[in-house]
């Protein structure tokens, strides 16, 4: 997976009072991630929550697509899809979501290389850094998760929590390049990303 998929949100939501979180892998608690840094899962399938209050999915390039067509993550995730209150994805995330049928009827947002596979669900896809469409929030592309844990966390607590965590985080960011979004890259750059990431997407 994307390390940062991850790190981003649950960074934010570290901040929240009486926040408890598990991290759930399928068996091998050890997963890799793909910025050589491994994360260790503190639960299984076995013994993680039945009714979240919130399911959250990250994404990350390959291994999201794989698991977008793993039986066992898509049984698990519609089992915990239906009793929790919020479904939440980041990056890819929003793929894995989608193949499980749990944003079907409502818009979603995901990485820029991935909005015609996610509308290949049937899903309405929204371009935005976040997307909040009822019990649904989904964030853009890896670094969109810090935005999509502040906005949740204003969601769920009010607009000061986000404000509050987003100076304790010292979150102003100031890109060196403004290149971050395909409709603010210069040609050559895009073209360059758009061969990069279409490899991954098209196998």
């Amino acid at each position: 997976m994307t390390l940062l998929d991850l790190v981003g949100p649950t960074q934010v939501w570290s901040f929240l009072p009486d926040v408890q979180i598990q991290y759930v892998a399928p068996q091998d608690l050890r997963v890799a991630t793909d910025c050589g840094l491994p994360v260790t899962a503190t639960h299984s399938f076995g013994d993680a929550w039945e009714a979240p209050d919130v399911l959250f999915v990250g994404g990350g390039g390959k291994p999201a697509l794989d698991a977008a067509a793993d039986p066992r993550i898509q049984d698990f995730l519609r089992s915990r899809g239906e009793r929790a209150s919020w479904i939440t994805s980041v990056c890819t995330g929003s793929l894995i979501m989608a193949a499980a049928g749990l944003y079907d009827g409502y818009r979603a947002a995901t990485y820029w290389g991935a909005r015609e596979m996610l509308a290949g669900y049937g899903i309405d896809v929204s371009e935005e850094r976040v997307c909040i469409d009822r019990n649904r929030i989904s964030g853009g592309g890896i670094t969109a998760g810090i935005d999509f844990g502040l906005a949740t966390a204003a969601h769920w607590f009010g607009d000061d929590t986000g404000r509050l965590f987003e100076l304790v985080l010292e979150y102003a960011p100031q890109p060196p390049f403004g290149t971050g979004r395909p409709e603010l890259a210069d040609e050559k750059t895009l073209r360059t990303a758009r061969t990069m990431t279409e490899a991954v997407f098209q196998q």
